[in-house]
Order: structure tokens, then C-alpha cells, then sequence
């Protein structure tokens, strides 16, 4: 696929089929993530892949709870049975890194860069993926974190979604660059 075709094409999705998703196609995609550029060639991340329908749902619910308690201005929002968080897709992957203070920012920066190619690998196959911020609060609750394997030594980064979108990505709308200076040389 043509590289401009797939960063201007790519859309996050939150709406799916019930189709799964290959083992192969997720294969792909984590090793997508692999390629990224890492701080130091450190490559910090781990995955951790969840195909069975009722922890996403634990993971949906577990996050709504903890959104409405952290930022009370979207409790009305989250009290919904609908599954806002993951829009009942059939694949959740949680991008983590071992903790470490010294390198927090670059974990967390290293993990934004593999997630960008996962979700452009993804479109490149016919899949939707969409990065769901708001599950990241589960790092608050270790018992959560416990029960969807990440281990403790480590924290959640990245969590994004994936599966067959039930409607074609369209192409959105960007600004111009908005540079704020250009020095010459």
C-alpha cells in the first residue's frame, strides 16, 4: 500500500463486526510494532493480546468505573451499559514496558511509536484500530492490571483496539502545519 494512502486513509474505528481476527494478521501487526524507533535501541515493549469477549468487557467496564470516579464531569457519560470503551471489538492489545522510573517518558514515547505502526499495519490489512486512552487509568488499580496479566514490575502504556470495521475508514480533514518558526540556515 502506497505510504500516503495509508497515513491519510487510517481513521480510528469504533465500530466492528463480530468477525475475529487471524492470529496471523495480530502476529503481524505486534511485529509491526517491533519496528519502531526505540530511545537507545531499548525496544521496551511487551504486548499483551485479549481475544476473549468477556475480560474486554471486565476491561470496558473496570475503565468506565474508574472514569467516573477520577473525572466526575464524565460520570453521566460513562454510566452507560454500552460499551464506550471498546466498542465490543474482538481485539484488545495492551502496550506495556517493565517500570522504571529513569525511563518513563521514553517507555511511554517508545510505545506511542509502535502503536503508530501497528494502527498503520492494521489499515494496510482491512482492519479498524483506535487507541483508547482512557483504559491507561487502570495503571490506578493493581487488581485490574492483575486480572488482564500485566505483571507488576510493569505498567499498561498503550492500549488499543482492533478488528473488521463495519463501515469503509473515510478520509478525514487535517490543518496546514502550523509552524511556529522556521530557521534558515
Amino acid at each position: 500500500m502506497d505510504l500516503d494512502v495509508c497515513i491519510k486513509g487510517r481513521r480510528s474505528v469504533r465500530s466492528y463486526t463480530s468477525e475475529p481476527v487471524s492470529k496471523e494478521q495480530i502476529e503481524t501487526i505486534l511485529e509491526a510494532g517491533t519496528w519502531a524507533p526505540t530511545g537507545m535501541q531499548r525496544q521496551p515493549w511487551k504486548f499483551i493480546v485479549i481475544e476473549n469477549k468477556e475480560l474486554i468487557k471486565y476491561v470496558s467496564d473496570e475503565t468506565k468505573a474508574i472514569v467516573k470516579q477520577m473525572m466526575p464531569p464524565l460520570s453521566k457519560q460513562f454510566a452507560t451499559k454500552e460499551d464506550i470503551v471498546c466498542y465490543s471489538a474482538p481485539v484488545l492489545i495492551l502496550i506495556c514496558t517493565e517500570k522504571d522510573p529513569q525511563w518513563e517518558n521514553v517507555n511511554l514515547l517508545d510505545s506511542v511509536l509502535a502503536a503508530q505502526n501497528m494502527f498503520l499495519k492494521a489499515y494496510e490489512l482491512g482492519l479498524g484500530s483506535c487507541y483508547m486512552g482512557f483504559i491507561s487509568l487502570l495503571n490506578n488499580n493493581p487488581g485490574v492490571l492483575k486480572k488482564i496479566g500485566v505483571p507488576d514490575n510493569c505498567q499498561l502504556q498503550v492500549p488499543l483496539i482492533l478488528g473488521h470495521p463495519k463501515s469503509k475508514q473515510g478520509a478525514g480533514k487535517r490543518y496546514k502545519p502550523n509552524v511556529l518558526k522556521w530557521i534558515l540556515r
